[in-house]
């Protein structure tokens, strides 16, 4: 392997990562490891590899499961190894989840990701998904035809080019839409079925909840009139 295929290879690379983030010197970690200082160095640039002792003691330094270090995963708390795997979400999305089950930044009677789940549940929201990935898709490959067009030709050829294959598509009575344009529509969808979702899921919501609003409506009357009648 070359030097510069080892320097950009998953360990040194995120070894290199995690040291920016955790602001930490060589000394630190060649201590705590248990290695000198050239050791430490040798593994940032990926000229040489540690040993499984080293490998664990990095990780325990760190506190990231071995397997982001070893460039297995992309998730960097072991409790979320099995929901990266299997559902592929970022320890980020992870802990959103997390904070907004314990419902604690919002302080409602009405858990949100019961909220949350009702909507997801909708069949609007698989369109919603489905729509956002073909945006996705559509803009990337938009760009990405235009940087390069960009650097080869001029804004006189492109649109040259662009009415010469309208031309040609205006035989069989069609017209060539620009991809940028397909990913704007897609979004338009996109934003249109989570619409339909929310409001589907928000009526379901109501009529399941509808009981328990006439009783807490029916007991705030009750101490309203008590109140009075003690006043």
């Amino acid at each position: 392997m070359s030097d510069r295929n080892s320097y950009l290879a998953p360990f040194p690379r995120r070894l290199r990562l995690l040291i920016d983030e955790n602001r930490c010197s060589q000394q630190e970690i060649a201590d705590f490891v248990g290695v000198t200082r050239q050791a430490e160095s040798h593994w940032k640039d990926g000229k040489t590899i540690p040993d499984c002792f080293s490998f664990k003691k990095l990780a325990e330094f760190f506190k990231v499961p071995m397997e982001y270090l070893y460039g297995d995963t992309d998730s960097k708390v072991r409790e979320n190894l099995a929901l990266k795997e299997s559902l592929g979400l970022s320890d980020q999305v992870i802990a959103k989840f997390q904070d907004w089950a314990q419902d604690e930044q919002y302080g409602s009677s009405l858990p949100l990701m019961d909220i949350l789940s009702r909507i997801m549940e909708e069949s609007n929201f698989d369109e919603f998904v489905f729509a956002m990935h073909l945006m996705v898709v559509d803009y990337l490959e938009s760009r990405f035809y235009e940087d390069e067009e960009q650097d080869d030709a001029s804004d006189a050829e492109l649109l040259q080019a662009s009415l010469s294959v309208n031309g040609q598509m205006m035989q069989y009575g069609l017209k060539a839409v620009p991809r940028a344009t397909i990913a704007e529509l897609n979004r338009y969808r996109a934003m249109e079925s989570f619409g339909y979702a929310t409001r589907i899921a928000v009526e379901k919501i109501y009529k399941d909840y509808r009981e328990g609003l006439v009783e807490i409506r029916s007991a705030h009357g009750k101490r309203n009139q008590a109140d009075k009648q003690e006043g």
